[in-house]
């Protein structure tokens, strides 16, 4: 590597007089042929300053690390492949970039998080109360948040606009014919208490708006294949059937389907069903679920950059990515003729 007495021995001057003019020194006076000169000398010998050298080597050497916070007890993602996707997502990318990793999840309602570990951010997945996000803070300053997004004037945020995707399913159901529509989700408890969801308070609203709401055909249990198949069994009776269910997630109309098919109600036949996710089973149920596909890998991996840049820019105005979705009509809707 080339060295400032190098510098100086090629541009015919003392190695002080290349020190200072590297370095800016505006009290130093020497001609502008013999500035110019050791600056055509820095770029034939392909210069590099200490103090960029040393950075640099701090840089390769320094391995970054992110805590992943899972706002929901590890035995979820065996029920739900939806978060076990975005996880997946998050660690390829992870593994891809050489970051490490460490993950933590929600155990009766508590984080149980070491006091000595150490993250250069966080990836916090699902939803938070004010006092868990205060505890991640001690710990990262650098937060980004997936599937929820507390304050997007703070942090950072990846998310699917349930709005939307909702409206676009109710659009698409009454384009083709639909008038008697039923809604069948679920409620987060965060912290021991109920959260309405977005896509439950959109479809009412939409339905509402329309002048086509029949609460009777609303039913609420919680995201989960048992729930699904519970509230079905126990709600739907097959002459108050609707024509079509939106379902919030497939692994509840996955529960939905089973309850029908022991009741004898024939899908899409007697009722027909949109879900939400598009999780790998849906189109293997019988009959193959309509629903919305969510790009929860692409979710995970783009959290990783996200954050990855915020950190090396030291960007300080949030950003919130909202991920697209694509409407996947399979048999599990009849399209209906006027």
């Amino acid at each position: 590597m080339a060295t400032i007495k190098d510098i100086a021995d090629l541009a015919g001057v003392s190695a002080a007089t290349v020190s200072r003019v590297l370095n800016g020194d505006k009290s130093i006076t020497v001609k502008e042929e013999t500035r110019q000169k050791i600056y055509e000398v820095v770029e034939q010998l392909e210069y590099v300053p200490l103090i960029e050298k040393y950075s640099k080597r701090i840089k390769k050497n320094k391995t970054t690390k992110f805590l992943i916070i899972n706002g929901f007890p590890q035995s979820l993602e065996v029920e739900d492949p939806y978060y076990l996707s975005i996880r997946y997502g998050i660690e390829l990318e992870c593994k891809n970039r050489k970051i490490k990793i460490e993950k933590v999840y929600k155990e009766d309602e508590k984080f149980y998080i070491s006091p000595s570990i150490k993250a250069d951010g966080i990836i916090a997945i699902g939803h938070f109360n004010e006092a868990s996000i205060a505890l991640f803070k001690t710990i990262s300053e650098n937060i980004i948040f997936v599937d929820s997004s507390p304050d997007d004037n703070k942090y950072d945020s990846v998310i699917v606009d349930l709005t939307r995707v909702i409206e676009n399913i109710l659009d698409y159901l009454i384009a083709n014919g639909f008038k008697d529509i039923g809604y069948i989700g679920g409620r987060d408890n965060i912290y021991n208490a109920p959260i309405v969801d977005s896509r439950e308070q959109t479809f009412i609203q939409y339905m509402k708006n329309k002048d086509m709401l029949n609460k009777n055909h609303v039913i609420i249990g919680s995201f989960s294949i048992d729930s699904g198949y519970k509230v079905a069994k126990e709600k739907i009776a097959a002459d108050t059937l609707p024509e079509v269910y939106v379902i919030a997630n497939d692994s509840m109309a996955i529960g939905v389907l089973r309850a029908l098919h022991e009741k004898g109600i024939g899908v899409p036949q007697d009722v027909s069903l949109v879900s939400i996710n598009d999780i790998p089973t849906a189109k293997f149920s019988i009959p193959p679920l309509s629903t919305v596909k969510i790009y929860t890998k692409l979710m995970g991996s783009m959290s990783v950059r996200l954050l990855l840049e915020k950190i090396e820019n030291k960007r300080e105005i949030p950003i919130t990515v909202k991920i697209p979705t694509k409407l996947i009509v399979r048999e599990s809707v009849r399209i209906l003729t006027e």
